[in-house]
């Protein structure tokens, strides 16, 4: 009878679990749940006839059967309730020795599951209410109140042993009829004896493939050989991770991708071949899902694990699924490719004329759509000239220096517009066959048409990129346009290595969207050509960490110089935007009257050569500056030399006059402009378009103020082709120099309550370190606004560190973080600037600048620091410091900042690589160290920092440097949450 009863229960079970019928080469039934029951015997978890001891006696009845039921059970994504199928049977067992008329009984049931955590799931889903411990609490893994030494970590018991969970079992025994008759122990032996049989069972040797949605790659930014390169951006690469969790191994494994339509599976291509995976082993397979051209939204993407000649011990776990969103450029005919429509060759940097031409291509955009009549333009074209090609030769030089820079731009734009517009291609082969050469002259016209939002952020000394800026906004700009006009799109990051500024540009062609996993951008770099990118290295890619205000790439690509958020995407441009370009006008006007400013304090001329040609001014006593033999000279005192090369920029003392000798290096043609300043005006005496031979010499006479009336070449007398005078008087208050949107007061406004407290200026040439303290003296309170001192440094400028400010008594106040701004002809960090906000007491107080080694002096300042201090009249309490307090949470280019301050001490830490602060407030400002897993240690993982709080306590920013010497490492930029 018992076998009879077991037979048929087997048989009840082989029909719910059918085998998968069809094609040898297809998967099973997604829907399939429980195969592995059809390997297990119930009689194996049932106590038998003879399994039992004296006073228990076999009643002969056993009911088996596959049930299933829902609870909650801890997975990689956490929590989740699932449905699960599972074995169980009950059975009674007679207690002998008692009354007949009050006979007693035991009742076993038996649940039976594939994996101990769902029998742990089962037992806290139903025995939370129950009296599990001697205290009563409920269900509680690894409690043993039988305590027998075989439930010692695989299993738990109650006190008395009514339950009993072993592995993946679990026991329930019941008191039935005359229950106060039961002789006492009766329950605690029955459980002994079940535990006897179930921990003798052997479980079945077979393959237990198993798949987990976080193992479904779309993208994988590391060095890998999981994803293959993806011929067309709708051709999405797909890389499932296959874990065998049995106890053989697993042959012929496939994994069939599907895309999940309400009940429906549309099977995706073919099953992709993963292999033999042993025991305990993972192997991968990649798959590629057509889009057939289409953008995916909200597209559940399912994968199964099979194999073709054996059933999976476990089906229930050999499906995954990911929600996923792709968009991705189209252009009517086909998705773009980053094996067909990018170059093979590398960036490339600047040389010859190139820096010069697209400056004078800009120029001429801008100052060309200003209403006024020719000479006006023309002077303004020249004047604007030195400013700018300054800071682009600077910045191209510099982002050239740390893997940056080059025709980037050109590049990207160029490859996205011969995409998407095949007649404006100069050839009618693909991309990626053009040499340079074939490709180089569009390369250069679409450069410049991209360079106007870096042009606008240079002219402004980067503040106005800062608007457009952040990895939730590029995100949000890339997805509007791949999902929208289906256009690839510019995206250009920004960062500092020391006191070097690089800049970069790629383009971005699609965009990746996994239900709970950061979006990832996949672009073209004109850094990495395909030849670079070869796997083991992942396509090139971005990904946007938009919770921690960050974002990554691969480590090939090396841009971990790039800060965090300074990053933005714009649509590629066929020509410079008119509204652009009217925009920038007011921006350059303040420029050129800054310059203007400069040349004017200093009591200088500037002289500007276009080679090809070398320039050389001699003084009344025969000092000389210029280029001699292709060597700078510099002996004319005050003198300095702002660029060479193509273009040499001179600003020389006003006073002196001077003897001009040009000398033609090359054939071509020969610009010279004196630019003086009158009051607050700008004069300029241009000579344009001079041709000359290779060895041509001209020469002239600079009189004191600037004043040329010719040059001389042979017996020809050359005239000037303008000689014209600018009124600069109302280009100072041109630039916005904040976003009209905010509602902050303005500059303007802020100066009007200013008062300049100290000035230590001077019009001559400067050295370094200075020989005499900067004092000055308060006769009253004043709020101290702004510091700036100035770090010419022989043309080189020096890295910000910090300004602080002293009392007769060796009290300070700061140190506070200085921000670096442009001096003359562009260089970087000349002047450092801080914004303390402290209010100080009357008295004589003594500025401090961290490296007075490269302060600017002379002997004009008496040996001391050249610096400027304003404030305003306070009536604030005496002798403190704005500041607010930094504790608190705080969003940061580096992940989430925890911090906590107590008194003027502040510690903290910070997400990426398990980060520590650790510094001291100084108002506003922090100054301190933060380190990083795994060592903890300077210089590798750990070093300086120092930040600087806003005026409203809602922001930081600063910068970090490994370890405690050289220059500044990066920046570190944060908002309170």
């Amino acid at each position: 009878m018992i076998g009879q009863r077991l037979l048929i229960c087997l048989l009840f079970m082989a029909a719910l679990f059918p085998a998968a019928a069809g094609d040898e080469t297809s998967p099973p039934e997604v829907s399939s749940p429980g195969g592995w029951m059809e390997d297990i015997n119930p009689a194996d978890y049932a106590l038998l006839a003879a399994d039992l001891k004296d006073p228990f006696k076999f009643e002969g009845e056993i009911n088996a059967q596959a049930s299933s039921t829902g609870f909650a059970i801890t997975t990689s994504k956490g929590l989740e309730r699932q449905n699960v199928s599972f074995l169980e049977l009950t059975q009674e067992v007679s207690i002998e020795g008692m009354p007949e008329d009050c006979r007693g009984f035991l009742s076993l049931y038996v649940a039976v599951f594939d994996s101990s955590e769902k029998a742990e799931a089962f037992c806290q889903e139903h025995f939370q209410d129950f009296g599990f411990t001697e205290d009563f609490s409920g269900y509680t893994p690894g409690y043993n109140g039988l305590g027998d030494p075989r439930l010692e970590g695989k299993g738990a018991s109650s006190t008395g042993g009514h339950i009993v969970q072993f592995e993946n079992m679990v026991a329930r025994i019941y008191e039935l009829g005359c229950i106060n008759e039961i002789p006492k122990g009766s329950v605690d032996a029955f459980a002994r004896l079940w535990l006897d049989k179930v921990s003798k069972i052997k479980s079945p040797e077979k393959p237990d493939l198993h798949l987990d949605p976080d193992h479904i790659y779309l993208s994988y930014h590391k060095d890998n050989n999981l994803l293959q390169t993806e011929i067309s951006a709708d051709s999405q690469a797909v890389a499932v991770e296959v874990k065998n969790m049995g106890t053989v191994e697993a042959k012929d494994v496939r994994v069939q991708l599907y895309l999940k339509k309400g009940e429906d599976l549309q099977p995706i291509g073919q099953p992709a071949y993963v292999g033999d995976i042993p025991a305990g082993s993972t192997k991968s397979g990649t798959a590629f899902w057509d889009l057939e051209g289409k953008n995916a939204e909200g597209a559940i993407l399912q994968a199964q694990a099979f194999m073709l000649n054996e059933k999976d011990a476990i089906e229930e776990d050999n499906n995954a699924s990911i929600t996923v969103n792709i968009y991705y450029a189209y252009n009517g005919n086909r998705a773009y490719s980053w094996i067909d429509d990018t170059y093979r060759f590398d960036n490339y940097g600047f040389e010859g004329r190139e820096t010069e031409e697209m400056v004078e291509g800009l120029l001429a955009t801008v100052v060309g759509n200003m209403q006024a009549d020719g000479n006006f333009l023309s002077a303004m074209q020249r004047l604007l000239f030195p400013s700018t090609f300054m800071r682009f030769w600077n910045y191209s030089i510099e982002s050239m220096d740390v893997g940056a820079g080059g025709h980037c731009y050109g590049m990207a734009a160029t490859s996205a517009l011969y995409f998407t517009d095949r007649g404006s291609s100069p050839l009618s082969k693909p991309t990626s066959q053009m040499s340079l050469e074939e490709a180089s002259t569009n390369i250069a016209i679409y450069h410049r048409a991209q360079m106007l939002p870096l042009w606008t952020a240079m002219i402004s000394d980067f503040r106005f990129f800062q608007r457009d800026q952040s990895p939730a906004k590029c995100h949000q700009a890339v997805k509007d346009a791949l999902k929208d006009s289906r256009e690839p799109v510019i995206i250009e990051f920004f960062g500092r290595i020391g006191n070097k500024t690089a800049g970069h540009a790629v383009l971005a062609y699609k965009l990746i969207e996994v239900q709970g996993r950061e979006p990832v951008i996949y672009v073209y770099d004109p850094n990495f050509p395909v030849s670079k990118a070869k796997p083991p290295r992942s396509m090139p890619q971005i990904t946007l960490e938009i919770s921690n205000n960050n974002w990554k790439n691969p480590a090939y690509m090396g841009y971990m110089w790039a800060y965090a958020s300074a990053i933005s995407a714009h649509p590629v441009f066929r020509q410079i935007p008119l509204e652009d370009v009217n925009a920038l006008v007011p921006s350059l006007k303040k420029s050129l009257y800054e310059m203007a400013e400069v040349l004017r304090k200093a009591n200088a001329i500037m002289a500007v050569l276009r080679c090809p040609a070398d320039a050389v001014f001699t003084d009344v006593q025969g000092r000389q500056t210029g280029i001699v033999d292709g060597q700078i000279i510099n002996e004319i005192p005050g003198a300095e030399v702002l660029a060479d090369g193509d273009v040499e920029i001179y600003m020389l003392p006003a006073e002196g006059s001077y003897s001009l000798f040009i000398d033609a290096t090359d054939q071509g043609m020969v610009d010279l402009d004196v630019i003086r300043t009158e009051d607050e005006s700008a004069g300029i005496t241009s000579f344009q378009d001079m041709a000359v031979q290779t060895g041509a010499q001209m020469t002239g006479t600079i009189q004191a103020g600037g004043e040329i009336a010719n040059l001389q070449s042979g017996s020809e007398s050359i005239p000037p082709s303008l000689d014209t005078t600018v009124d600069l008087s109302g280009f100072a208050g041109e630039a916005l120099d904040k976003d009209p949107a905010e509602g902050s007061t303005s500059d303007s406004e802020v100066e009007a309550q200013e008062e300049l407290i100290m000035e230590i200026n001077t019009l001559g040439g400067v050295g370094n370190a200075p020989t005499s303290p900067v004092q000055f003296t308060l006769d009253r309170p004043y709020t101290i606004t702004r510091i700036r001192t100035y770090h010419w440094n022989y043309g080189s400028g020096q890295t910000p560190g910090t300004i602080a400010i002293q009392d007769a008594s060796g009290n300070q106040y700061g140190p506070w973080a200085a921000t670096g701004e442009l001096g003359m002809g562009g260089v970087q960090d000349a002047y450092w600037v801080v914004e303390p906000g402290a209010v100080l007491p009357s008295g004589v107080y003594t500025l401090v600048d961290s490296d007075p080694d490269t302060w600017s002096q002379n002997s004009e300042t008496g040996g001391r620091g050249v610096a400027h201090i304003w404030g305003i009249p306070s009536q604030s309490e005496e002798g403190t410091v704005q500041s607010c307090d930094w504790s608190g949470t705080w969003n940061t280019d580096w992940g989430t900042m925890q911090l906590q301050q107590s008194g003027d001490k502040v510690t903290g830490n910070y997400t990426h690589d398990q980060g520590r602060i650790d510094g001291t407030a100084f108002g506003s400002q922090l100054v301190g160290t933060w380190s990083e897993a795994p060592s903890y240690s300077p210089p590798d993982d750990g070093g300086d920092l120092e930040i600087v709080m806003s005026e409203d306590c809602q922001s930081f920013s600063g910068s970090w440097r490994y370890g405690s010497e050289g220059g500044w490492s990066g920046g570190w930029i944060g908002s309170r949450q």
